[in-house]
């Protein structure tokens, strides 16, 4: 593939994991998980994700020493966001975000966050953030790139979804590429008709649209078409952050030009590695630094 650069845009935070009684506490967040899939597929990945009081340095200087770029966004006096992950014996979870709501919108990315040079990249990944943030964030960044051509990937976040239909069908023009889940996109165009709902996000902007079905790999639709494009079935020893995983590398490989269907099978196989391990730990142990970042504890 050709030599490229991708920004992911998204939130780092503190995700206590509790697996049979005990407790790891390990970074995570959307923005980390797409940052390392895509390392999966470029050399030039960077992230930018607001930092809390609480993050420990040596936990950022790892992420870089996997070979991402870390871009400073205004500082926050508050703490990171906080999460608990509570796995039961059968493999299914719980998640409770314990920050609470405004302050997951407090340590989202706005325009302020980002320094003009942060945007010299061939692309840019949009992860889901709060709802003011992926609104006030999409215009501003479609034309603050436009003269650059850079291309913009956006995903959601399914909790917003129902009641914001019109607005975020709005925001659709502002992206190249549009990564919805299943559940967003039946929630967001109103019909369980997938290649249907792609077509309708097609023609509200979306030059591409990836709709990721989990197991069942995904839907591309594009000028050229829909393609359902399957993927591996695996046993998922935990889901969270496949669907970052799977943006972070599709955007990678679709940046340094593979085709959408292409980009979707490198998706799946970064999905694939994401669901490896409890949080972030596969991924981790793909760029061999889970000792560094898995475990908090080790840096207070």
């Amino acid at each position: 593939m050709a030599d490229a650069s991708l920004l992911c845009i998204g939130n780092l935070t503190i995700d206590d994991l509790v697996l049979d009684g005990t407790t790891t506490t390990a970074l995570g967040g959307d923005a980390l998980f797409a940052a390392l899939a895509a390392r999966r597929v470029l050399s030039d990945v960077r992230m930018l994700a607001p930092v809390g009081t609480d993050l420990p340095a040596p936990l950022l200087q790892a992420v870089a020493g996997a070979g991402v770029r870390i871009e400073a966004t205004r500082p926050r006096a508050v703490p990171t966001i906080r999460n608990r992950v509570t796995y039961a014996a059968d493999g299914s979870r719980s998640w409770d975000l314990l920050s609470g709501d405004d302050a997951f919108d407090v340590m989202s990315v706005y325009p302020d966050d980002v320094a003009p040079a942060a945007l010299d990249v061939d692309g840019v990944l949009v992860s889901a953030m709060s709802l003011g943030s992926q609104l006030t964030l999409g215009p501003w960044l479609r034309a603050a790139t436009r003269a650059r051509r850079t291309t913009v990937y956006l995903d959601l976040q399914e909790d917003y979804v129902v009641g914001n239909e019109a607005a975020l069908m709005a925001l659709l023009p502002t992206c190249d590429v549009f990564l919805p889940s299943e559940v967003e996109a039946v929630a967001l165009a109103g019909t369980t008709d997938l290649p249907l709902a792609a077509s309708r996000f097609r023609d509200a902007g979306a030059g591409v649209v990836v709709v990721k079905t989990a197991e069942r790999g995904c839907l591309v639709c594009s000028e050229e078409g829909v393609v359902v494009v399957p993927t591996d079935a695996v046993e998922p020893v935990d889901s969270t952050g496949a669907g970052d995983a799977f943006c972070g590398a599709f955007a990678a490989a679709h940046v340094a030009g593979a085709d959408p269907v292409e980009a979707a099978r490198h998706g799946a196989a970064a999905a694939r590695v994401a669901i490896g391990g409890h949080g972030v730990s596969a991924l981790l142990d793909d760029h061999g630094i889970t000792r560094t970042i898995a475990r908090m504890e080790d840096h207070r």
